[in-house]
């Protein structure tokens, strides 16, 4: 028993001219022709490069399954919130047949924080777009990476990554589910400190005044607008300091002929929608 090359996998050498895992050529040196050093250098170079991408492969392939298990636990997580809500009204119907007068105020409000837990149903993507890569870095607490690539999905499912900036009618075009996405992403693995929504209830918070709201996310400190490289890349940043997507360079400059004042009440208005 001889092993491949590429993958370690074993095989019979009298049998096997290719690799059953990872398809390598195993096919022997003819015995009587000696390879030449240039030969067996360009082999060299061949094998290391099969050898990468067969890591490379197997890596993927991984991403691939983590993804795969978020998406059922996320499935798990939307039904046990339906079963949930059917208990409670239940629960309600019964007790409201007692005494609807002491109890109904209270359960209601109970209605209402139940009904307010946001619903873990996956949501990936209207365009075909992959978020493995973003998963990836966020689950690694890459975070500046994770922002950089945010940028990037915006750009590509909006078709712009040769303009590099979003116009008005491409933030009224970004597909609901998506943004979604992103957003349950970087909720989910910042622990609810980050994310779009997050960012949506700071801005309701200060009456969309985008100066209140940047120095509440710390975007703008002591009327110095914080330029991008000066960010908090890290889990103790402010609530709602990223993602980035109304401006690139600095808080107060835009990203494109929007200002990111006006990004940001763009993208915050496609929030506020009821379709996203």
């Amino acid at each position: 028993m001889s092993n491949c090359p590429v993958c370690g996998a074993e095989y019979i050498e009298e049998k096997a001219e290719f690799c059953s895992i990872c398809g390598w050529d195993l096919t022997p040196y003819p015995q009587r022709a000696k390879p030449s050093k240039t030969y067996l250098k360009k082999e060299q170079v061949r094998l290391q490069w099969a050898k990468q991408m067969w890591e490379l492969t197997r890596n993927q392939q991984n991403w691939s399954a983590k993804f795969d298990e978020l998406h059922g636990e996320m499935q798990q997580g939307a039904i046990a919130r339906t079963y949930l809500q059917s208990q409670l009204e239940w629960v309600l119907y019964r007790l409201e047949q007692l005494n609807p007068e002491l109890i109904v105020s209270t359960l209601l409000r109970l209605e209402d924080k139940i009904g307010a837990i946001p619903d873990s149903t996956p949501a990936i993507s209207e365009v075909g777009m992959d978020y493995r890569q973003l998963t990836k870095l966020l689950e690694t607490g890459k975070w500046r990476k994770a922002d950089e690539h945010t940028w990037e999905i915006l750009l590509q499912i909006a078709v712009r990554e040769d303009e590099g900036w979003l116009s008005a009618a491409d933030i009224d075009s970004l597909p609901p589910t998506d943004l979604r996405t992103i957003d349950q992403l970087w909720q989910q693995y910042s622990s609810g400190r980050f994310g779009l929504s997050v960012q949506q209830q700071i801005w309701e918070s200060t009456e969309a005044n985008y100066t209140e709201f940047c120095d509440q996310v710390g975007w703008r400190v002591k009327e110095n607008w914080k330029y991008y490289s000066e960010l908090s890349f890290n889990e103790n940043a402010p609530p709602g300091h990223l993602p980035v997507t109304a401006w690139r360079q600095r808080a107060c400059y835009g990203a494109g002929k929007l200002t990111a004042a006006e990004n940001f009440a763009r993208i915050a208005a496609k929030l506020a929608t009821g379709d996203r």
